[in-house]
């Protein structure tokens, strides 16, 4: 056994979810959208979309190896 804890598809999940809401962040403030609904939209889509890529990056890296 080692000692490095297993990197599950939940782990990648949130971290991707946590990167998307920042680049939502990004590109709602970059195109000069402000208020409620536009928080709404570019945070939850970045969100979704951030998760939904990094369980394909688990998916390849297990196909990987690694």
């Amino acid at each position: 056994m080692t000692d490095r804890p297993q990197r599950t598809k939940q782990f990648y999940r949130s971290c991707g979810a946590i990167v998307g809401l920042a680049s939502g962040y990004g590109v709602m403030s970059l195109t000069g959208f402000t208020g409620m609904v536009a928080s709404a939209l570019f945070w939850g889509t970045g969100c979704v979309m951030g998760g939904m890529a990094a369980e394909q990056v688990f998916r390849w890296n297990s196909k990987q190896g690694r």
